[in-house]
């Protein structure tokens, strides 16, 4: 049995450390509202605490994005029998595996196109909350629907990466 590449072990990490801090973002969202709904002052405490969560959220998980799922899916990583091959077609690498088709390689296009979508609308929601000078223009009034359908593109994706980790190191490394 090979051991799994350490860039995916330390990048399925990452991600889940990102769930578990999207996860108490959630909570304090959620603190947050209910606090404002019943006039409490401690909105703006829970709303701060939630602000901040979920901006490192986006940071850690844009971390293991640029440093490993980014360069991976441009250049590849072969997970092959005698270990870790760089450089060996990036995407074109999800197709096969030991050298015959991989069935499951549709993930990929799936977890590239959701992980996009969540980390535009991630870095666009830390920037409309945190940046003062945000262009009126782009300003969607009512984010609290785009900070819904974000969180759940997230646990989508994190979920989608899981599998893919399954499918696409685990078995592949034995």
């Amino acid at each position: 049995m090979t051991s799994l590449p350490l860039g995916a072990e330390l990048n399925l990490g990452i991600q889940i450390l990102s769930l578990a801090i999207i996860l108490t973002g959630l909570r304090y969202a959620i603190l947050t509202h209910d606090a404002f709904a019943q006039g409490t002052e401690n909105g703006i405490k829970f709303e701060s605490k939630h602000k901040n969560l979920m901006t490192s959220a986006v940071i850690v998980s844009g971390l293991g994005a640029v440093v490993w799922m980014i360069p991976n899916y441009f250049f590849g990583w072969f997970y092959g029998s005698s270990g870790l091959d760089y450089g060996s077609g990036g995407s074109a690498s999800y197709f096969s595996v030991f050298g015959t088709a991989n069935p499951h390689w549709y993930l990929i296009g799936f977890m590239v196109g959701i992980g996009s979508l969540t980390s535009f609308l991630g870095v666009y929601l830390v920037l409309r909350m945190r940046w003062r000078a945000f262009p009126e223009r782009l300003k969607v009034q009512n984010f609290r629907p785009v900070m819904i359908v974000t969180w759940g593109l997230w646990f989508l994706n994190i979920m989608i990466g899981f599998v893919v980790f399954y499918y696409f190191v685990f078995l592949a490394t034995g």
